[in-house]
């Protein structure tokens, strides 16, 4: 994907109005190299496109966001950061007035929307957060209501109980919508302009990932390629490896398993981790909705010891 390199005036602060603000999922990548920061205003609305925002200047209206200043010597070091995280098939570099809450204003570079004629959906919005996101928050909860509706008791410790393929089929569905919310999460995290599998890997070796899944109570192990089984993918005890080994979880739903009463225990366990972690990491974010009638947010409840995979 082309890179969105850098504004042709990198001498002005950034007016940044999505995921790279203070406060957003981004925001770590670049804070390092961020003198201050300030919160202001600048014309326009913001649209959406596949779940990203899009500053739209010409729009009526006013977009709230921050300006980011960085030190003399880091300017090109920071600037890289940012062109490396937007998309040059999403974003244009312009120019724009930002006004500050005590009433100054400034000339900044903004990543504004390109071809806004294409693909937006939604009505515009004057300002954006990760917590918005349905995949994050609505998307979670009908995860959790497909588990619970699945497998309310866990798996049947037995493999020839009824129901057992209905209850791995819908197993597998929830894992897959499960997915859908990890890789909207990767591509908010590390860039949208990154590919599906180097997030995979820059999710694998987040320290954030991994005491996430600590906390959880998360449990290594093992899987196998089901197209080739010598090819073996280990969750390590030092919890690296764990991304890679869902991943694989979520490869061999989509090819023939081994085994409705195998694979549901293992799709089960997979679905109820990573979930519970995603929680963990969000819960600066996003207030995921919980069950109608219930407070209970995470899933490991559904793995009772004598049924880990």
């Amino acid at each position: 994907m082309p890179s969105l390199g850098s504004p042709q005036d990198r001498d002005l602060p950034l007016f940044t109005y999505g995921l790279l603000r203070p406060g957003e999922l981004a925001f770590s990548l670049i804070e390092p190299l961020v003198s201050w920061h300030v919160e202001a205003t600048a014309a326009g609305v913001i649209r959406m496109r596949d779940g990203l925002p899009l500053l739209d200047p010409s729009a009526t209206g006013h977009v709230h966001g921050s300006l980011l200043y960085f030190p003399t010597g880091k300017v090109d070091e920071a600037w890289q950061i940012v062109a490396s995280f937007e998309p040059g098939t999403q974003y244009r570099w312009r120019t724009t007035k930002a006004m500050t809450e005590d009433g100054r204003s400034t000339d900044a570079n903004v990543s504004a929307g390109a071809k806004l004629q294409s693909g937006v959906s939604g009505d515009p919005v004057h300002e954006w957060s990760v917590s918005h996101d349905p995949v994050l928050s609505e998307g979670l909860a009908e995860v959790r209501r497909l588990v619970l509706e699945a497998a309310p008791n866990g798996v049947p410790a037995q493999s020839d109980a009824p129901d057992l393929w209905r209850q791995h089929f819908r197993l597998q569905a929830s894992y897959l919508l499960l997915w859908s919310a990890v890789e909207r999460y990767t591509a908010l995290r590390y860039g949208p302009a990154l590919d599906p599998w180097p997030r995979v890997c820059r999710l694998d070796s987040d320290l954030a990932f991994q005491d996430a899944l600590r906390t959880v109570n998360a449990e290594p192990g093992s899987v196998v390629d089901s197209r080739d089984p010598s090819d073996k993918v280990t969750f390590k005890q030092d919890f690296t490896g764990a991304a890679r080994y869902y991943y694989q979880v979520r490869s061999n739903v989509s090819h023939r398993g081994k085994g409705a009463f195998r694979d549901a225990r293992l799709v089960l366990k997979a679905v109820v981790e990573l979930h519970d972690a995603l929680v963990v990491l969000l819960s600066r974010y996003v207030s995921p909705p919980v069950q109608s009638g219930s407070s209970e947010v995470r899933l490991r409840h559904l793995l009772p010891i004598a049924e880990r995979a």
